[in-house]
């Protein structure tokens, strides 16, 4: 088995549980809220919290697995961790287990849509169930965020540590962007299971159910929890040769002696020199945190970074969502699109701001004004999310019945239904043949249904439809058809708001770098870690939630408890995003701005010079290999030199890749 001990086995497990991980936790997840919601009565606002419960669990608990974790064996950490997110998959899937077979019938479609006019039908009221399910998926994705933890800190410290200085970049970059595709790997996979049926694998009625029903009925549920099942199996498999490495593998102090600088002995000879007690360097801990929140350009850069979190965050995780409401689209196709836009738009955006630091050779007031500038390009194609397919005509919503001047306060009752007694437990939509969408074949007045072929009932004598309709006053079940084609125009405009958000990620982190002393560079990535979770990825999810849920239009009751949302605004909702995307992005791009007005470019310029100055000497005088010059290196190293390595990378915007 020593023939397996060597970095390139070690990078390749890496890329596997990060890939894992990211269409676990990242992309399965997203593609199948509105499933969730569905199912288990859920508004987009309470949604938004299983997204957010994944950050949650990170920011508790990566202190604690950085620290603890650095002084010990870190491939047995990462492995721990690994089991830890095969866990958080299990837990996602008992509400599949334990809630049994779900009921659409409760909830509409009733297999044939036979709900008809009749004086004699009672509305009765239904009480919510499912909702506490809320809190089990929020448990889970919990869990995942305490696993993968240890993978995105001490993982990549374990490579730097094991890797030659030559190869380090590239495995690095190997294992971020393996991440992403496993978020778009995990887009396309969860919306292909959202086409079967939520139950498939014990229902005895499959093709019944088939037969009546399609994934783009209103009441579908498709297997949401199928791909949990097969990311609980791969993180258990690979967490175990993960957990089998050694604490160091052969040739490590080789590596570690070679890649060493002049600066680096000298700030091990200051520890060694260094005769606090441990009490005096906890207590430089708050003097350290107080020393960089009186930085101004620090405390409005991080502010400007948390803006562009925070909407990334939501979009990202209610973009599918988006597309199914405004364009009429499949779950899987929904997932397809965001695949695309996940890889081309966020690491193509990552790897943009780098290339054009490069090649405009920025500085410090450069980088933050590149920034500023994509910002402001994002904000301009907000005006995308007015793109959508024509609103749909639906009965006591958009248009009054016929025969009423206006709409009634109870939207859904007509003069031509007054005598139906028809309730709204059931959402059964039908489509008349006056181009209009009905919340039921009884809400349109028709008597009787005569037909059924295959998944269509057609219903007969409908008086509201009557009056527009007078030759042919019949319905067929299910919404009028509103598709169109302008999703791919959208979708462009989506494709260039993320390509130009992820484009200001490599300058921000860099900007970070150059903003805060020496030796508190370590702390202030760190701290803004904490604070892109908090203000950023944390709350994005549901305050993105709720904005969407402000524009339904008709709601789920439940004895007066609000479930999901039925029907959406698409008007309300293209307004509603449209303003929330033009609040953050002018926010952001305005403290980018005034970040970069306060930056005093002399005493930067004059910082950036000494390090390439001290970097050109030592590669002279053969302290420091030429592939290592202009690497920031930002370091601690303990008795067992064990090491926590930032190598220019903000670990706060590392994830933003995963949370397409």
């Amino acid at each position: 088995l020593q023939k397996f001990l060597n970095i390139k086995l070690f990078v390749f497990l890496l890329c596997m549980v990060g890939c894992i991980e990211g269409a676990a936790v990242n992309g399965i997840v997203n593609i199948i809220l509105t499933t969730l919601e569905r199912q288990f009565s859920l508004p987009s606002s309470q949604s938004g919290l299983i997204v957010s419960s994944t950050d949650i669990g990170a920011v508790i608990f990566v202190l604690f697995v950085s620290f603890i974790g650095s002084k010990g064996v870190r491939p047995k950490w990462i492995g721990g961790g690994t089991f830890i997110m095969a866990l958080g998959s299990f837990i996602f899937i008992t509400p599949h287990i334990f809630q049994g077979e779900y009921d659409y019938q409760s909830i509409g479609g009733g297999g044939g849509n036979k709900t008809v006019c009749d004086v004699n039908n009672v509305e009765t009221c239904t009480t919510r169930s499912g909702s506490g399910m809320l809190y089990v998926f929020m448990l889970a994705q919990f869990v995942h965020g305490i696993g993968f933890t240890p993978m995105f800190t001490l993982g990549t410290a374990y490579v730097d540590d094991n890797a030659p200085t030559e190869s380090t970049a590239l495995y690095l970059g190997l294992i971020y962007a393996i991440t992403a595709l496993g978020v778009a790997a995990g887009f396309l996979g969860g919306g292909q299971t959202l086409n079967l049926w939520v139950d498939f694998d014990r229902t005895e009625d499959l093709a019944t159910i088939e037969s009546t029903l399609s994934p783009m009925s209103p009441v579908w549920v498709g297997a949401w929890w199928l791909g949990f099942v097969i990311t609980c199996i791969a993180f258990f498999i690979f967490a175990i040769p993960v957990w089998g490495y050694p604490k160091n593998l052969p040739g490590t102090k080789h590596i570690r002696e070679s890649r060493k600088t002049d600066a680096d002995r000298e700030r091990e000879e200051k520890e060694k020199n260094d005769t606090r007690s441990t009490k005096q360097k906890v207590l430089d801990f708050p003097k350290a945190i107080f020393a960089l929140l009186r930085i101004p350009i620090y405390i409005i850069l991080n502010f400007g970074a948390c803006a562009e979190t925070l909407i990334i965050g939501g979009l990202s995780a209610f973009a599918p969502k988006i597309l199914e409401e405004k364009f009429n689209i499949l779950p899987a196709d929904a997932g397809l699109i965001m695949g695309a836009v996940t890889i081309g738009g966020g690491a193509g955006g990552m790897v943009l701001g780098g290339f054009l630091i490069k090649c405009l050779k920025l500085r410090l007031r450069g980088m933050l004004r590149l920034c500023f500038l994509m910002s402001f390009l994002a904000l301009l194609v907000g005006a995308g999310f007015f793109i959508n397919c024509p609103e749909s005509e639906f009965a006591g919503l958009t248009n009054s019945y016929p025969g009423d001047s206006a709409m009634s306060s109870d939207s859904l009752a007509g003069t031509c239904n007054t005598d139906c007694a028809c309730n709204t437990l059931q959402y059964e939509p039908v489509c008349g043949k006056d181009s209009i969408t009905y919340f039921s074949a009884c809400h349109a007045g028709c008597s009787y249904n005569y037909t059924e072929e295959g998944m269509t009932t057609t219903f007969a004598n409908c008086s509201c439809i009557m009056v527009r309709s007078a030759s042919d006053p019949s319905a067929t079940s299910g919404e009028c058809a509103n598709s169109c084609q302008i999703v791919w125009l959208f979708v462009i405009l989506l494709f260039a708001g993320m390509l130009f958000t992820f484009t200001t990620v490599t300058p921000a982190s860099m900007a970070i770098l150059r903003c805060v002393p020496d030796e508190h560079r370590a702390l202030g990535l760190g701290l803004q870690w904490v604070m892109l979770r908090l203000l950023g990825t944390i709350p994005g999810p549901v305050l993105t939630g709720y904005v969407i849920d402000q524009s339904c239009g008709l709601w789920q009751d439940f004895c007066g408890e609000r479930g999901s949302c039925w029907v959406y605004d698409r008007t309300q909702m293209s307004w509603r995003l449209f303003v929330w995307w033009v609040c953050v992005k002018v926010f952001s791009g305005v403290l980018f701005l005034i970040s970069s007005c306060l930056v005093k470019e002399a005493d930067y310029d004059d910082k950036e010079l000494e390090m390439e100055k001290s970097t050109k000497k030592s590669v002279e005088n053969g302290t420091t290999k030429p592939d290592q010059a202009g690497t920031v290196n930002a370091s601690y190293t303990n008795d067992d030199s064990d090491k926590v390595v930032v190598n220019g990378n903000d670990p706060g915007y590392e994830s933003m890749s995963t949370n397409l």
